[in-house]
């Protein structure tokens, strides 16, 4: 392979821009109607790719996308850090420490999940015809692959839905949060072995001991000792440049690829290691929610776009796609995470109205099984027939996930839900220095109201915002808690013009907090209200207004207004 020239570069550059601009058009088009954009960046490469242009205008295709090593080994490194970067990102939206806290009812969902789906799917796709398999002999660990992949539910896709819906803040969309992140970690060890006997070409015992002992050793080291580690060097940076020199951004893409070049010398995939690099800087106190938006705005405006992309480029959809194969996987893959999800819900004792909600999140595939199909597929493990009826069924699963979990929330509007929201609980100019102290002033004020405990609502409200952070954005947070011992719903509202700093995702200080109590046994109730106000926040003109006015009439008749208007909804002014 000879050195790069001019017309590589050329060639190259022609590709990154018409790939990426491309996706983001298409994938523009797709936001609005609430699909994901991952879709749109696989059509793109089949677009481009042998599927469709190289069809119809075989010589353009072939001059855009020479068959050259080194033309497509210059897109292809892009790829795979999209690939890379993906994974580490994924972690980073982790927090397994609060999620661990809540282990209870996410291990009883999570255990279900990774078991049921995977002997469900076993027999059927056991007896796939020969012609599916690279190699019959390998029909075990081929078929214990492909169960594995029909387990494993989509994390981002499934926090994309409940966000466009507003639950993902709320009790149950937190519950679904930490079954998918358990989920995540343990599917990502189940395939890195996987992967890891498959590589050393036989079912050597001893082989297959060292690489599940080293594939959780370094699990569990990660999440322990070298997470401390990693959270004192991320403080030593942060104390010593704060956010000035952007050096947390270049820690976080260092700490990854160490973690990646070590799981890769230990005989572990490398993006398994990304992913938990990810998951350890998480943890990190001084990685913020505005260190995670930027890691994801340059993941996903770049690298992932061009790595979803590029494997339409090199795979033959028309030619590879059985129809009744793909239909076997949606089918197969969304009843078993759909029916272990509403077990594990059943299990541990979650609202009966909550679960089909949890089921429906569940249901979605996504990244994480096009990327392990992936890797199969380079390793040989799978043919190129079953890795385009992988994509597939992920494709459909996510495009009918969106209109389907929007279907079961609305179904929750059953009841009638009384909301007490008055003038008198529009609160201006509160003079606090920073979020514990507003989160203290405001119990009182609600214990006032509701005639409660006020350390009892300020360890519920607290306990939630140690979870989640509840700011959404454009200077404004939802705190909210689920409380015994009433009967109705509360409102309050209060202002801070100087700004307190509540880990934002925009990075902005919140002035205007939203504080939503409702009853324990109605969880449809912190659903409702929580969709409601997020609504009306939406509208970026009038959030502004709400945020910098200084007329309580003003903001409680703008609130009122959109809260009584929600379907089943009763406000009291009281």
């Amino acid at each position: 392979m000879g050195p790069i020239t001019e017309h590589h570069l050329l060639i190259f550059l022609v590709q990154f821009a018409l790939v990426l601009g491309l996706c983001k058009l298409i994938g523009y088009f797709l936001f609005k109607i609430k699909q994901s954009s991952i879709t749109g960046d696989i059509l793109v490469g089949l677009i481009l790719g042998p599927a469709i242009l190289g069809r119809i205008f075989p010589e353009l295709q072939a001059s855009l996308f020479p068959d050259e090593v080194i033309q497509r080994s210059m897109l292809e490194t892009i790829a795979w850090f999209g690939n890379f970067f993906l994974l580490m990102e994924a972690g980073l939206e982790i927090n397994f420490s609060r999620i661990w806290e809540q282990r209870g009812n996410a291990i009883k969902l999570s255990l279900l999940d990774l078991t049921l789906p995977i002997i469900i799917s076993f027999i059927p796709l056991f007896f796939l015809p020969n012609r599916y398999l690279v190699d019959p002999s390998q029909r075990i660990l081929f078929t214990l692959f492909l169960a594995a992949v029909m387990t494993i539910s989509a994390l981002p896709v499934a926090i994309r839905g409940m966000r466009d819906l507003n639950i993902l803040k709320t009790d149950v969309g937190f519950l679904i949060l930490s079954v998918l992140t358990i989920n995540d970690i343990a599917g990502w060890v189940i395939f890195t072995v996987i992967l890891g006997i498959f590589s050393h070409g036989s079912m050597d015992f001893g082989f297959i001991g060292r690489l599940i002992f080293l594939t959780l050793a370094f699990t569990i080291i990660s999440l322990t000792v070298l997470r401390r580690v990693v959270d004192k060097m991320v403080t030593f940076i942060h104390n010593r440049s704060g956010e000035s020199m952007g050096l947390k951004i270049t820690f976080i893409m260092l700490i990854g690829a160490l973690f990646g070049a070590a799981t890769l010398k230990i005989g572990i995939h490398s993006l398994f290691g990304f992913f938990m690099a990810g998951t350890v800087l998480g943890e990190a106190k001084h990685i913020g929610e505005r260190d995670r938006f930027v890691v994801n705005r340059l993941v996903y405006a770049i690298f992932v776009p061009i790595f979803f992309a590029n494997i339409g480029l090199h795979l033959d959809f028309v030619a590879n796609f059985d129809w009744k194969l793909v239909l076997l996987m949606v089918a197969v893959g969304v009843f078993a995470r759909y029916f272990a999800a509403n077990l594990g819900a059943r299990w541990s004792k979650q609202h009966k109205s909550n679960l089909n909600v949890i089921s429906i999140a569940h249901t979605p595939g996504g990244e994480m099984h096009i990327v392990v199909s992936m890797l199969a597929f380079n390793g040989g493990l799978i043919s190129e027939q079953i890795l385009v009826s992988i994509i597939s069924s992920s494709l459909i699963s996510t495009i009918i996930f969106g209109p389907w979990l929007s279907w079961a929330v609305r179904k929750l509007r059953r009841n009638i839900f009384e909301i007490v929201f008055a003038k008198d609980d529009v609160h201006l100019d509160i003079r606090v220095q920073n979020r514990d102290e507003m989160l203290a002033y405001m119990s009182k004020q609600a214990a006032l109201r509701m005639g409660l405990s006020e350390d009892e609502i300020l360890q519920e409200i607290k306990l939630r915002e140690d979870q989640m952070s509840t700011a959404m954005g454009m200077r404004i947070a939802l705190p909210h808690a689920r409380l015994d011992g009433i009967g109705r719903s509360y409102i309050f509202v209060f202002q801070s013009l100087q700004g307190i700093e509540w880990d934002s995702p925009d990075g902005l200080t919140v002035r205007l907090i939203i504080l939503i109590i409702t009853p324990k046994d109605s969880p449809n109730a912190q659903l409702l209200v929580m969709q409601s106000l997020a609504k009306v926040l939406s509208d970026r003109q009038l959030s502004n207004s709400l945020v910098n006015s200084q007329d309580a009439n003003f903001i409680w008749a703008a609130l009122h207004s959109e809260l009584d208007s929600a379907e089943k909804c009763r406000v009291e002014d009281m």
